[in-house]
This record gives C-alpha cells, sequence and structure tokens, in this order.
C-alpha cells in the first residue's frame, strides 16, 4: 500500500502541479475602447489574498472611480463597472478560482478578468512575479 501511494504521489508531483508563488503579479491587456484593462494579484501561503481589476485611461484616470462611464455602464448592464469589478474580484479572492465567477452582465469584461487572471496564475506557478503586458 504504501509503495502505491508513493507511486501516485510521484506520479502527480512530475505531471507537474505547482502552488502559486508569493509575490505581486499585474498584467495589462490593451483595448480599443481607450482604456486599458489590468489586474493585480497578491499572493501568500499559495493563496490569492488581494485581487484588483480596473481599466486606465491614456492620461492614468481609472474607469472605477470615473462617475459619468460608471453610469453609462450601470445603464447598459445593471450595475457600474466599480460594482463589477468588486463582484468578480471578491468571488476570485473569496473562491480561488476564476471559472467560479458568474452572474456577470458584462461578458466581455467577464471573458477578460478570467483570461487576466490565468494568465498570472500560470506566472505564479511559474514563480514569475511582476509586471506583463498581453
Amino acid at each position: 500500500m504504501k509503495k502505491l501511494i508513493f507511486m501516485m504521489m510521484f506520479l502527480l508531483s512530475s505531471l507537474g502541479f505547482s502552488s502559486m508563488k508569493d509575490g505581486i503579479y499585474y498584467v495589462e491587456k490593451s483595448s480599443v475602447t481607450g482604456w486599458t484593462s489590468f489586474v493585480k494579484l497578491t499572493i501568500k501561503n499559495e493563496r490569492i489574498i488581494g485581487a484588483q481589476y480596473d481599466r486606465k485611461s491614456a492620461t492614468g484616470e481609472l474607469l472605477s472611480l470615473n462617475e459619468k462611464e460608471n453610469e453609462k455602464y450601470k445603464k447598459e448592464f445593471g450595475e457600474s463597472f466599480r460594482e463589477t469589478s468588486f463582484n468578480m474580484t471578491r468571488t476570485l479572492v473569496s473562491s480561488q478560482n476564476a471559472t467560479s465567477i458568474s452572474g456577470i452582465k458584462n461578458h466581455v469584461a467577464l471573458s477578460e478578468f478570467k483570461e487576466m487572471v490565468n494568465y498570472l496564475i500560470i506566472k505564479s506557478n511559474e514563480g514569475k512575479a511582476g509586471n506583463f503586458k498581453i
């Protein structure tokens, strides 16, 4: 039985399963809308302890703080970008899984967030903290 357990552990470790490494991971993704999307993850003890998702203008203004844009967003999706961002990041931190995020009406924002989070998780598994662009 011990041999079987040892063999299973060896097999699983050789398949490349890795854990997230501590650090701050940041990625930006340009858009044709004039806003650059970004995600910042803080990893500690193999867990996501902090997450930020927002968009910024060329001058550095955050979409989540732009009242005019948030009102337009709310009319289109039923909640402001600030609320959408908060809901996605809160769910990510509590579930530790981007695929568990649901109920977001803006499917573009949801898809973009998941893409960037998954990219950063891969970087974290590799232990490559830093700033990236995709």
